[in-house]
């Protein structure tokens, strides 16, 4: 037997690399009938139908019950000899709206095998599958088996206890234990498809993404390299140690300054409530903000936040690094949608005051409710005077895919001629929205992620 074989049969707990540990099972208790025991138990019973008839197979009965019964203890006590350690967790973090799988691995601690049935007490509002899991695991034995669950939201959840089940050798009699496994889970927003996106593209795309940073040598501050002098350098610009070591004259090469400052804002007021398909418009804005903050970091901007509805909920100051990607995550993962109104005014004096420096302004919100949409015209025409806005709202699928639809009552065609006026009221909004340096993106959900990305590298090139 193994090293780690001999510490688990002493019942150490093994210290795994995600922070999670084994736990032991408690001692098997009950007596849980299996359908095998119910069949022969019935196949007993047959013959007292006919035992009016043939008196002496009462005895017989009862000589095959007390044996049956005999062999459901020794096969009790045959399952009760099953000792393990189990670990449970997700496998990296648990993010909304996708199936995140959640590991279940076990350990034998003696040399017998066991059949086993194991179910996870996931939490309520996550939808699961292959929940219940049965395995055989031999003599000192070990198995990884797996589940998935899909978050309906992010937040902070609690996963229960495990609860196992182990069933005789001649499979009669099952008994069960709970390891106690109480945990909080964190469900972050979703970045696998932006991940996935990067991943698919060629080379040269993920380059018109932003994701490698374009060197361009100039006056700027940041080192970038050393070459040979050539005729025109600046004498001070020359390393005299490299000239000295290399015996030519040698040239300090600095990189141009191209760090901007970025604030995104996210609403969080009602009409950001409203899903489209397993996530809400903010789990959307969410997950392009994010996605967002991570390619203009990755071009070295400074990059800011603010979660916004009837006021400022949370605001980040633009810094760059990837402490503040960790700090922008955080604040976007306990974003929930507010049903109240969204004070543009309250937003854009916010960011004027905490930034003095001529930003680009992302504003992830929705135009759906009419009034609301207006108020925000006047505040962001008087802030494109210092920055740059970029207006970036979700379209209203459901509408569209209404207009479309062939008209097959009056009803219908009721709900399209309603539909067509909102349309028509919304793309003026945008109209005037779109005036006086403010930009205006107005892209579908799913798209919103790749549409944000491209707009602002459209606006950093300029």
């Amino acid at each position: 037997m193994t090293d780690s074989g001999e510490r688990a049969s002493r019942g150490a707990l093994e210290i795994l690399p995600g922070g999670g540990v084994f736990k032991p099972l408690p001692p098997l208790r009950g007596f849980i009938p299996t359908p095998r025991l119910g069949f022969f138990a019935a196949i007993g019973v047959l013959p007292l139908a006919i035992s009016f008839l043939v008196p002496w197979l009462r005895d017989w009965v009862g000589i095959y019950d007390a044996s049956l019964l005999l062999l459901a203890l020794l096969d009790r006590g045959s399952a009760k000899r099953a000792r393990l350690e189990a670990y449970r967790a997700p496998k990296g973090r648990l993010a909304v709206g996708i199936a995140n799988p959640v590991v279940i691995r076990l350990r034998s601690l003696v040399n017998r095998a066991a059949r086993l049935t194991l179910r996870d007490d996931a939490p309520s509002q996550f939808t699961t599958s292959g929940r219940t899991i049965s395995l055989s695991l031999g003599p000192y034995g070990r198995a990884e088996r797996s589940y998935t669950v899909v978050p309906p939201k992010r937040g902070k959840f609690r996963f229960g206890d495990l609860h196992v089940r182990s069933r005789g050798l001649l499979g009669l009699v099952d008994v069960e234990a709970t390891i106690p496994f109480e945990a909080d889970a964190r469900v972050y927003p979703d970045m696998r498809g932006a991940a996935r996106l990067l991943l698919a593209t060629a080379a040269r795309d993920l380059a018109a993404l932003g994701i490698r940073r374009l060197r361009r040598d100039g006056e700027g501050s940041e080192f970038a390299r050393l070459r040979e002098y050539v005729q025109g350098d600046s004498l001070r610009d020359i390393d005299w140690k490299a000239t000295a070591r290399r015996t030519v004259p040698v040239t300090r090469v600095y990189e141009t300054e191209r760090s901007q400052n970025v604030i995104i804002c996210v609403d969080s007021g009602r009409t950001m409530a409203a899903r489209v398909d397993q996530l809400t418009k903010l789990d959307y804005a969410v997950n392009a903000a994010l996605f967002l903050a991570f390619v203009a970091i990755r071009n070295c901007d400074r990059v800011g936040l603010a979660v916004f509805a009837d006021d400022v909920k949370a605001f980040l100051p633009p810094a760059a690094g990837r402490g503040q990607y960790r700090k922008i995550v955080e604040a976007l993962f306990s974003a929930e949608p507010s049903l109240t109104f969204v004070d543009y005014a309250a937003l854009f004096r916010e960011v004027s005051q905490r930034s003095q420096r001529r930003s680009l302004v992302a504003i992830f919100t929705d135009l759906v409710d009419d009034e609301q949409a207006h108020s925000m015209v006047a505040p962001i025409h008087r802030l494109a005077r210092r920055h740059v806005p970029v207006c970036i709202t979700l379209r209203d699928q459901a509408l569209e895919n209404l207009i479309r639809a062939y008209p097959t009552d009056v009803d219908v065609a009721y709900r399209q001629a309603v539909a067509n006026e909102l349309l028509d009221e919304r793309d003026g909004l945008k109209a005037l929205i779109a005036r006086e340096g403010t930009q205006l993106l107005d892209t579908a959900p799913k798209d919103l992620t790749l549409a944000a990305v491209n707009r602002y590298l459209e606006v950093k090139r300029r």
